[in-house]
């Protein structure tokens, strides 16, 4: 007999709908995807130390931030996930909209938690996965921007939380245009 809990029947459950399309996006996007984080944010460093132990390519956000979103850009990866202030996400955004990206998943993260999410068509999962990680929804974000498809769970609840940082941090996901 196998024995099933919550949270494993939870994380299954939210797994699906990203696992159901991963095939089609590794064959049309490739299998890239770039993690960037702002070090001045305790949730920022979090994210990075999550990307790094699953084996991510992390970069901080430094510099101008136009010609450093250029400069990936130009490195077309199939997905680029973040944590940032608002400012940050909005001057990369608007590169990455003129590279035809579009923003694919946003992630408010306030006190330390999920607070809320915007998600386009066929990303609501991940903003069901964040939510249901609370505090440790940097981590799950890394998790799945790592690994797309394969983030079901192993962050849920599993995340001491750190240190908050005072106001509004996002966690977001850019997609190239299809």
């Amino acid at each position: 007999m196998i024995r099933v809990t919550r949270r494993g029947a939870l994380a299954g459950a939210l797994a699906v709908p990203t696992v159901a399309g991963l095939a089609h996006w590794r064959w049309r996007h490739g299998e890239r995807s770039v993690l960037l984080h702002d070090p001045a944010l305790e949730a920022g460093r979090r994210f990075a130390a999550a990307g790094e132990q699953r084996g991510g390519e992390v970069r901080a956000i430094e510099g101008d931030r136009v010609r450093f979103a250029k400069g990936l850009l130009a490195e077309r990866p199939a997905l680029i996930a973040g944590v940032s202030r608002h400012a940050d996400f909005i001057l990369i955004e608007d590169v990455a909209r003129e590279a035809r990206y579009r923003s694919a998943a946003t992630v408010y993260g306030r006190v330390g938690q999920c607070a809320g999410h915007e998600c386009s068509p066929g990303w609501q999962s991940l903003g069901r996965l964040a939510s249901a990680a609370g505090q440790g929804w940097v981590e799950a974000l890394a998790e799945f921007a790592v690994k797309p498809g394969a983030a079901g769970g192993a962050m849920l609840g599993s995340v001491a939380p750190g240190r908050s940082d005072a106001g509004l941090v996002l966690g977001w996901v850019l997609a190239p245009l299809r």
